[in-house]
């Protein structure tokens, strides 16, 4: 789908809801072939990775920068910050997690920055409750096997494994190839919209 300002596409992994032009969060891939500014998103925040290029660089106005590469790799920000990026060594590809904040009083609103797994055998990692989390590859074959279930899922390059909020999981995560595997975590709880006036 078409951004926002209309300069670029994005292609949605998952929201919520399903459709709809608003929602309470949504996980996308998009790619950057020009240096340009950023949609603006008032009301949510926001978690990006880069997934393909070499270099993506981030300006926020009135709120500093953040340059990203394969050695840095995420970055956490707001919708209503005016956003500009720069592509210095050429088309770039990133995963954006963009999630709705709630009314001052309610439940915080919870976005993680990204994290980046590398396994080379077996790692475990912890997921709290109440939480949504997804597991994006970057590199390699993995499977991953949650403490609450038996069932073990297999996921490989450009896969995505959702979690849906409840009670606190350990994920156990397992690299099937030669080489090690790369992931992307993403931890998130959206805001409560304001409730209708009777």
């Amino acid at each position: 789908m078409p951004w926002r300002n209309g300069r670029g596409t994005t292609l949605e992994i998952a929201r919520e809801p399903a459709t709809g032009e608003e929602f309470s969060w949504r996980l996308s891939l998009a790619d950057i072939d020009e240096n340009g500014d950023f949609s603006a998103y008032p009301g949510y925040s926001r978690a990006l990775a880069l997934v393909a290029g070499e270099s993506l660089q981030l300006w926020y106005r009135g709120h500093g920068h953040c340059f990203l590469d394969p050695a840095r790799r995420g970055t956490r920000f707001e919708g209503d910050w005016k956003t500009r990026c720069a592509i210095p060594k050429g088309r770039c590809t990133d995963l954006s997690l963009i999630v709705r904040r709630g009314p001052v009083g309610r439940p915080a609103t919870a976005v993680h920055p990204p994290r980046v797994l590398r396994l080379e055998a077996t790692r475990q990692v912890l997921v709290p409750s109440n939480l949504y989390g997804a597991l994006f590859v970057l590199e390699g074959s993995v499977t991953i096997t949650e403490s609450t279930r038996a069932r073990t899922r297999h996921a490989q390059t450009r896969d995505t494994i959702l979690l849906f909020p409840g009670l606190r999981r350990l994920l156990t995560l397992r690299s099937r190839g030669r080489s090690p595997a790369q992931l992307i975590f993403l931890r998130w709880r959206a805001g409560k919209p304001d409730a209708p006036e009777r």
